[in-house]
């Protein structure tokens, strides 16, 4: 069964990290284990203090959803060991379609591969040591020519001799050795040709013979129904692969590789069809271009979004199965239906926890605790406009659960991650920021809660430089930057870009003010995001 992947947002925060381990949880809670809860960024210091409070663990960080190798069907392929003979190795490569196969180790890893080119040169006995040149196992002739052994032991599991036709002997008054191998019809005289050197016999066309042999010969005989031409051909075929594999500038695919990186290689390779190993090099199969045809796209729920463009690289080519969310809905299109439940309240986590209510699901103190710190971080303690009786109501009922104080916890979540005296300005920048298109300007809105509102002026001229600098290098029209303190009670606005004059005209900032502090405002999405829009279309 595929994963499915439930995360939030880009730059996660509470309501991101908490919303996916809760409706994980939830999902295991209806019988459903492939869901896993998953992040797209670093944990921020005020998350972290949830879950380590309730002694939970970040979910796992997940960098982009692009279809790779792992997500093809993979052709179950064939192998080849080194130790296969050329008949064996044939006879697989023939069974499949292509004109090589992978080479294994005996643990199934990937070691080179071999085609019917490389095992070509080999189908003849080109030399007389051809078999001991490649490390043929005395074995393999045995079993080749179906053998009987009438007399004697070979002297070592490799073959370590030439071999010879009774012909080559003869002629050429070669004197054999006892690791050589000759082959030859049956008669009598050859073993007395022989006794000398005790070399090992294998006598040709002896099929139901009783062969008479002397039990003093000190070598090995065998004998075979095969005649002398059928014997060279297939002992042959007996010599094993493991110098024709080719190991270097072998190509092959890991599963973890994109599918775009596949491409761009089958593209420029002579090869049409692949292997395929896992990250430690065990052999999965192997790909040709037809396997691309069919991929099996990632599975994805999203919650506490729903736009692409705050969203996980390779959205638009996963599957979202689930939203669950409370923004606007934006630019997420699917392919098939999905469930899509988006609700005008506070926290993401509201609806979650609403819907272990709705499948009598119990929640345990853990799971209410960093529900009710998503709640509490994403309403500023109920501060916020986007706040709901429904997000009271399901805090009260978590706060319950989780054994904790609303106002005493609240205040030491949103404390925990207000000191930025430590952080750097991108990163500060970076912790709560999104991105939106306002009819024909890319606008970028980032939000940081601080009761730390010395240390930020500390950095102030390095926080303005690096919006700036943003505002250059990925083509936003306008930057801002909000700075909430719910112990001040609102907001103060920074704003930077060609595109100011939408921030001036949304909040009446004058053009030589830097900013401008608004009194009650701590909501982006119903306080912000809305004017900024208004103001754009002027």
């Amino acid at each position: 069964m595929d994963n499915i992947y439930i995360f939030g947002h880009k730059n996660p925060d509470t309501d991101s990290i908490c919303g996916a381990l809760a409706y994980e949880n939830l999902k295991k809670k209806l019988g459903f284990n492939n869901y896993i809860a998953a992040r797209l960024g670093e944990v921020n210091k005020e998350t972290m203090y949830a879950l380590e409070y309730f002694d939970l663990k970040a979910p796992i960080l997940l960098k982009d959803l692009k279809p790779t190798v792992s997500d093809l069907t993979l052709t179950k392929g064939v192998v080849a060991y080194e130790t296969d003979t050329l008949k064996n190795t044939l006879g697989k490569i023939i069974s499949k379609v292509g004109r090589s196969i992978p080479v294994v180790d005996e643990k199934e890893r990937l070691i080179g591969i071999v085609s019917i080119s490389d095992i070509v040169p080999y189908l003849e006995m080109t030399s007389k040591s051809l078999f001991k040149d490649l490390n043929t196992p005395f074995q393999n002739i045995v079993k080749e020519l179906d053998a009987k052994i009438v007399l004697g032991e070979y002297s070592n599991e490799i073959i370590e001799g030439n071999v010879y036709l009774l012909s080559d002997i003869v002629d050429k008054n070669i004197t054999l050795s006892r690791k050589d191998i000759l082959i030859t019809e049956y008669n009598d005289n050859v073993l007395e040709m022989c006794s000398a050197n005790n070399c090992c016999i294998i006598f040709c066309n002896c099929e139901n013979k009783e062969l008479q042999i002397d039990k003093s010969y000190g070598g090995v005989i065998l004998q075979t129904y095969y005649n002398v031409y059928e014997s060279i051909k297939l002992i042959g075929y007996s010599v094993p692969i493991k110098t024709m594999v080719k190991k270097d500038s072998l190509e092959y695919f890991v599963t973890y590789e994109t599918i775009d990186d596949v491409k761009n290689n089958m593209l420029t390779s002579k090869h049409r069809r692949f292997p395929v190993v896992d990250e430690l090099g065990f052999i999965k199969g192997t790909i040709s271009r037809s396997n691309l045809i069919n991929i099996n796209k990632k599975k994805a729920i999203l919650v506490d979004h729903n736009e692409k463009n705050q969203s996980i690289e390779g959205i638009d080519e996963a599957e979202i199965v689930e939203v669950i969310d409370h923004h606007r809905v934006a630019n997420v299109q699917t392919i098939s239906p999905l469930y899509f439940r988006t609700e005008p309240l506070g926290c993401t986590c509201t609806i979650i926890a609403k819907m272990y209510e709705e499948n009598n699901i119990p929640i345990s103190k853990k799971i209410a605790g960093i529900m009710l710190s998503a709640i509490i971080s994403d309403t500023l303690l109920f501060r916020s406009p986007t706040c709901t009786d429904e997000d009271k109501r399901i805090a009260k009922k978590l706060s319950n659960i989780a054994k904790v104080n609303i106002q005493k916890y609240g205040m030491k979540l949103i404390t925990a991650g207000s000191s930025i005296n430590e952080e750097k300005p991108e990163t500060i920048i970076r912790k709560d920021m999104k991105k939106f298109t306002f009819g024909n300007y890319k606008v970028m809105i980032a939000q940081i809660n601080t009761g730390d509102f010395v240390g930020f002026y500390e950095i102030f001229d390095d926080i303005m430089n690096v919006m700036n600098e943003m505002c250059k290098k990925e083509d936003f029209d306008l930057a801002v930057l909000m700075i909430t303190d719910i112990v001040v009670g609102g907001t103060e606005i920074l704003s930077v870009g060609k595109a100011r004059w939408i921030a001036e005209n949304a909040f009446n900032i004058r053009k030589e003010d830097i900013g401008i502090f608004l009194p009650n405002v701590f909501s982006r999405k119903k306080q912000i995001v809305p004017m900024l829009m208004n103001a754009a279309q002027l």
